[in-house]
C-alpha cells in the first residue's frame, strides 16, 4: 500500500509542476478537505489527468519541433507521429517506437522525393564526381569538383546486383527519383539537402553513420511485422540494437532531429543546385553489361588479380 501510496503522490506532484491551473485547484481542494482519506488511491481519474497532461506537454514539444518546417502540409501529420513516438518511448515499446520516428522520416522524404526540380537535378548529376575540392584560398563551391571518377551514383548506390552483374549505381541511376527505394531515397535527401551537393571527401565518415542508422531505424520499424523471416541482415542489426534499446532510443531521436534540421536548411539550396545542374552535358553512369555467360579458357596468363 505504502508503494501505491508513493506512486499516486508522485503522479499528482508531477501534475502540479506541469499544469499550474491543476496545481491551484489542487491547493483549493485540499484546504477544505475533512480528511487526507478523502484522495482515493484506485481512483483511475488521477492517471488520467496526468496522461493528459504529459500528452499536452509533448504536443506543445512536437509543435515546437517542426515549427518553420518548410512541408507545410504535412506538418498536422508529423506532430501526430511525433507525439505516438513519444507515448511508445515512455511505454518502453522499441518496436512501436521506431514505426512512429520512421513514419515522420518517410512522409518527408517521399514529400520531397515528388519534386520535379529535384527529380531533374539528380537525374542531371548522378554522372558528376562524388566530392568537391577544398582548397585553403577558395570558398567550396558546387562546381568546383573533384577529378575522379568517383560519382555521386557510385556513393549513393554502391555494390552490384548479382542477378545482372552490373553495380547499383547504373541499374538505379536510370530509375526516377520517386520510383527509388525508401532507403535509397534517404541517402538522396541527405547528399542533395544535407550536404547540398557540396560533399568533401572528409565528410564522408559522417556520411556513412548518419544514413547507416537511417536504414538500422528502416529495419528496427519492421519489427512490427508479422510471420516475417528475418534476412541476416535483418537479424544481425536487430541482435546488436535491441540489448541497447535504452541507448538507441536517443540515437534515433538524434538521428530524426538531424534529418529534419537538414531537410530545413536543404530545401532553400534546391533551386541554386538546380541552376548548377542544367548547365551539364547529359551524361549516363556506365558499367559492365554483363550478357549471358561467358567462359574463358585458362591459357596460363594472369589476367586478373588474385586477392590475399
Amino acid at each position: 500500500m505504502e508503494e501505491k501510496l508513493k506512486a499516486t503522490i508522485d503522479k499528482i506532484v508531477q501534475l502540479s509542476k506541469q499544469n499550474e491551473e491543476f496545481n491551484i485547484n489542487l491547493r483549493k481542494a485540499l484546504m477544505v478537505m475533512p480528511s487526507a482519506k478523502s484522495v482515493l488511491l484506485d481512483d483511475e481519474r488521477i492517471g488520467q489527468i496526468y496522461e493528459y497532461c504529459i500528452e499536452k506537454v509533448i504536443r506543445k514539444q512536437a509543435e515546437e519541433f517542426y515549427k518553420d518546417f518548410p512541408l507545410k502540409t504535412i506538418v498536422p501529420n508529423l506532430i501526430e507521429d511525433f507525439v505516438r513516438m513519444e507515448f511508445f518511448r515512455r511505454k518502453d515499446c522499441f518496436g512501436d517506437f521506431c514505426l512512429s520516428l520512421y513514419q515522420q522520416i518517410e512522409g518527408m522524404t517521399n514529400k520531397i522525393c515528388e519534386s520535379k526540380e529535384l527529380a531533374d537535378i539528380t537525374e542531371k548529376m548522378w554522372a558528376s564526381p562524388a566530392y568537391v575540392k577544398t582548397q585553403q584560398d577558395s570558398p567550396i563551391s558546387i562546381s568546383n569538383r573533384s577529378e575522379s571518377n568517383y560519382n555521386i551514383a557510385m556513393l549513393l548506390f554502391s555494390g552490384q546486383n548479382k542477378n545482372t552483374g552490373q553495380p547499383y549505381s547504373v541499374e538505379k541511376s536510370r530509375v526516377t527519383l520517386q520510383a527509388q527505394y525508401a532507403v535509397d531515397k534517404m541517402r538522396i535527401v541527405v547528399y542533395f539537402l544535407g550536404y547540398k551537393a557540396m560533399m568533401k571527401a572528409s565528410d564522408f565518415d559522417s556520411y556513412v553513420e548518419l544514413t547507416g542508422l537511417l536504414n538500422n531505424i528502416y529495419q528496427c520499424r519492421n519489427m512490427n511485422h508479422r510471420g516475417n523471416t528475418l534476412n541476416q541482415w535483418e537479424k544481425e542489426t536487430q541482435e546488436r540494437i535491441l540489448p541497447l534499446k535504452s541507448f538507441y532510443f536517443f540515437k534515433f531521436m538524434g538521428v530524426l532531429a538531424q534529418y529534419v534540421d537538414y531537410i530545413k536548411k536543404g530545401i532553400p539550396s534546391i533551386p541554386s543546385i538546380g541552376e548548377y545542374a542544367r548547365t551539364l552535358g547529359k551524361k549516363k553512369v556506365t558499367g559492365i553489361n554483363v550478357i549471358g555467360k561467358i567462359d574463358i579458357k585458362d591459357d596460363g596468363k594472369n589476367r586478373f588479380k588474385k586477392k590475399k
